[in-house]
């Protein structure tokens, strides 16, 4: 949920480093979880829409998403445009947090019965990983965009999950992990992720992440998650996030899921090796790192609730991708 810890003159005092005429405060936008949205109009009825970063809240990263967000924005890629301060800068800090400002895109989220915006949504990821390949900015990591190390520490991250939930009666949930990532590394050992090709990875690709009018993709936001990775982490969570017939799902329709990689294939090719990997990496996208739970717990919510929803899912997914393997693997475009 977004805070409401944010009085209404720090507000005004964030407001006064944009060059907005008598800009006001319409509403809380509450797509974002992590982070607080703030719909803003001003004078002239233009709308804008001001972030408070508290997921990443460190400055640096912040700023290296915003220049990633700036570097897809200026390629013609759909997204925000991000409104400088008045000083010229891309964000500003107000008691020791980052805020930015960005053009209010219009638009609704992701329509589960368009098929349509399905193709959509695979056709623009394709073009994201193609479009971000040219940015050349150093990533700037934190503990919570880490992508788990499953494969050269597997020990070492599952201790540490471990370690933070001791004593929270999880036991069967963390041997549940334990049991599902010894499969899949066996399953996919280490040496076969280097015919998987790199790419920058938008980490948290879901339809309400993006807004469409009609079947065209508008914008697309929310980079908190963004890292150097594999191109199959975004394009397995894009199989589950919309081959599923509902939010909340767990079930995946066969043939949505083929549209959406038949469609992602016809705009970037996909080698034989990432076909195969697919059902590995959307069960292994559901097991998040000890740091993100520390981080819900800093965000004052219950790491054990959610550790309960990601095991679920991972359980479902493990489920699905048996199911689904022979399509994935065995597709030819």
């Amino acid at each position: 949920m977004a805070s409401l810890n944010i009085s209404d003159p720090l507000l005004s005092g964030v407001l006064s480093q944009y060059p907005l005429p008598d800009a006001k405060v319409l509403n809380v936008l509450e797509a974002s979880t992590r982070n607080d949205n703030f719909l803003i109009e001003d004078r002239s009825g233009h709308r804008y829409v001001l972030r408070h970063y508290r997921r990443n809240y460190q400055e640096a990263r912040v700023r290296f998403q915003l220049y990633f967000q700036q570097h897809l924005e200026s390629s013609g890629f759909p997204t925000s445009k991000i409104i400088r301060t008045i000083t010229g800068d891309v964000l500003t800090v107000k008691e020791g947090a980052p805020w930015a400002l960005f053009a209010f895109v219009e638009g609704t989220e992701h329509d589960f019965s368009r098929a349509k915006q399905v193709a959509e949504a695979a056709r623009r990821l394709a073009r994201f990983h193609t479009v971000s390949e040219s940015f050349q900015l150093q990533e700037v990591e934190l503990d919570i965009s880490r992508v788990p190390d499953w494969w050269t520490d597997t020990e070492g991250e599952l201790r540490m999950l471990e370690e933070f939930f001791s004593g929270m009666g999880v036991d069967n949930e963390l041997a549940s992990i334990r049991e599902h990532v010894s499969e899949l590394v066996r399953e996919w050992p280490l040496e076969r992720n280097s015919a998987l090709r790199l790419a920058w990875v938008h980490g948290d690709y879901h339809g309400r992440n993006m807004v469409f009018v009609g079947d065209e993709m508008r914008g697309l936001f929310d980079f908190d998650a963004v890292h150097r990775g594999f191109r199959v982490e975004d394009i397995s969570l894009g199989i589950y996030n919309f081959g599923r017939p509902y939010r909340r799902a767990h079930t995946i329709r066969a043939g949505t899921a083929q549209a959406f990689l038949e469609e992602y294939i016809r705009n970037s090719e996909l080698r034989q090796e990432e076909l195969e990997a697919l059902p590995v990496f959307a069960v292994i996208n559901y097991i998040p790192s000890a740091p993100y739970f520390a981080m819900l717990r800093r965000d004052s919510e219950d790491p054990v609730a959610y550790l309960h929803r990601y095991v679920g899912v991972m359980r479902a997914m493990r489920s699905e991708m048996k199911r689904l393997a022979p399509i994935l693997r065995g597709y030819s475009p």
